[in-house]
């Protein structure tokens, strides 16, 4: 294999880098309801949104959760790996309570903070690729193809259909409940947080949700089978004939409906097509570029990804919401990248002094001892 501290850092940097590109999209639900309700221009109407609305459309929006799955599913695989290696026998129970202690950090998360939570789907997800992780390359490429590719021509066909509703779609009342509970008190806020967080995950929607994103778990597991992760240098030429394969469709799904009105019956296949490529883009050319460059204060922020993914959620809480600032619908798009900028900044400080004594976030702590079911060690020790 090649340099293993190489790849670690490579992939710990690309999940450092996926979670900015969270932070830059999920600000943007936190501070106002557009993403669910509509009414975009109501909120972003200041010089400068519409071409940075438009930015974070092509290159953020729906290209980083997909990313940080695939990454999911490539640490799964390697986590995988090394139990089989170690104690087999317990390989897929321990896998199934990562998953169930990742879907604990989601639900309290998501009902308890933030209805966007994306960590009990991913959980969900991850308990439904265990049984699949032993599978061959052929079939895990035809699991991942069939679901994206059923899920998004039934959508886009029916999205098609009601096109007109889709481009005037504003709901009035849910937007003024909105900007009313999330200003108010903590107990306004959580009985308005539970109503989206049920909006999200209904049944039909969890479906969904699993089906776009399942596809890029099985992508995780599949380059790890393929030998990308472990020797990136002797696949060169495949990776690269995926890097030029993933930029092509990533700018005809993603960038080029900007070209041409950009219509919102296109929005599913735009986000489920579009951003599963861009994000495979994302990762190859990372995959090429970090191994080359000093990355280790990025990799830092990958290696606290579920610490620093809660900690986003809980300084916009007290910025966005009546508790803390209330700044809830009140700032402008630009105003907003400095805020992403600020406190990604922050993260990457904070990361950096973190993990030079100890081994695990907080979060991940508690993470990885629900794993395993017994307390783990958490500062380094002075030898390492």
């Amino acid at each position: 294999m090649e340099g293993t501290r190489e790849r670690n850092q490579a992939v710990d940097a690309i999940r450092g880098f996926a979670l900015f590109g969270i932070l830059v999209v999920n600000v943007l639900s936190f501070h106002s309801p557009h993403f669910m309700y509509g009414g975009s221009d109501a909120f972003y109407d200041g010089a400068g949104s519409g071409w940075l609305m438009a930015m974070i459309d092509m290159f953020f929006q729906a290209s980083f959760y997909p990313l940080f799955a695939m990454l999911f599913g490539l640490g799964l695989a390697l986590m995988a790996r090394r139990l089989q290696e170690r104690e087999p026998e317990d390989m897929k129970r321990v896998l199934r309570r990562r998953m169930l202690a990742l879907g604990l950090f989601g639900l309290l998360h998501g009902l308890l903070i933030w209805y966007g939570d994306i960590l009990l789907t991913y959980s969900i997800v991850g308990l439904l690729t265990i049984p699949l992780i032993h599978k061959s390359i052929r079939t895990l490429v035809t699991w991942a193809v069939s679901m994206l590719g059923s899920v998004t021509v039934l959508m886009t066909l029916m999205n098609y259909g009601m096109r007109d509703y889709l481009s005037s779609y504003r709901d009035t009342a849910a937007i003024q409940q909105s900007m009313n509970l999330y200003d108010g008190s903590y107990a306004d806020i959580l009985s308005r947080n539970v109503i989206d967080w049920q909006v999200m995950f209904n049944p039909v929607q969890i479906l969904i949700m699993v089906l776009t994103i399942m596809p890029m778990f099985l992508l995780g597991v599949i380059v790890v089978k393929a030998g990308w992760v472990d020797e990136p240098k002797r696949h060169a030429q495949v990776m690269t004939k995926w890097l030029i394969v993933s930029a092509v469709i990533f700018f005809l799904f993603k960038i080029a409906p900007h070209f041409v009105g950009n219509p919102a019956w296109f929005d599913f296949t735009k986000q489920s097509i579009g951003g599963s490529f861009s994000s495979f883009f994302y990762f190859l050319v990372g995959m090429f570029v970090l191994p080359k460059l000093n990355v280790a204060w990025l990799a830092a922020v990958g290696k606290l990804s579920l610490t620093n993914y809660l900690t986003q959620s809980l300084i916009a809480f007290l910025f966005f919401y009546g508790v803390g600032f209330g700044f809830y619908g009140d700032l402008q798009l630009a105003q907003l990248m400095v805020y992403v900028l600020v406190v990604y900044s922050l993260q990457v400080l904070f990361s950096n002094l973190y993990v030079a004594q100890f081994r695990y976030g907080p979060f991940e702590w508690v993470y990885r001892t629900l794993t395993y079911g017994q307390k783990q060690p958490i500062r380094r020790s002075k030898s390492s």
